[in-house]
């Protein structure tokens, strides 16, 4: 890793696994042990996190709201696809971001986008990153 001024990048010479890179002031990141994914119910987990976001004012909430929804009618599918939901869930943190409060809520949202990562599987990976956590 270089450092040099204003310039936040990061050069590995080799191969990097099982490590989190950071930029950027105040960057950090937590590693959790993600639960087993037969113990995940996804509907009641979204549902948590529905609620815990629906305070926030967010610019697009129009946005964060049809992706909700978009999470909502994949589960309720006999078969639901792991990574529709999770590409769902994505766009909602995405949206979420947008608002003023939205790191105030992380410690409240990272445990049920930690459930829903480990329940999508290698879908639900890029999950963790959004909200801070690394697994």
């Amino acid at each position: 890793m270089t450092s040099s001024g204003d310039n936040r990048s990061i050069n590995v010479g080799s191969s990097v696994k099982n490590s989190s890179l950071l930029t950027g002031d105040h960057a950090t990141v937590t590693h959790v042990t993600l639960p087993p994914p037969s113990t995940v119910d996804p509907k009641a987990q979204l549902a948590a996190l529905r609620d815990l976001l629906a305070g926030l004012n967010v610019p697009e909430r129009r946005r964060l709201d049809n992706a909700l929804q978009e999470a909502d009618d994949e589960l309720a599918k006999p078969d639901p696809d792991k990574d529709e939901v999770a590409g769902a869930v994505g766009r909602v943190l995405k949206a979420a971001k947008g608002a003023n409060t939205f790191a105030e809520q992380l410690e409240k949202l990272a445990p049920r986008v930690a459930a829903i990562a480990s329940w999508a599987g290698p879908a639900g990976r890029a999950l963790l990153s959004l909200v801070g956590l690394s697994a």
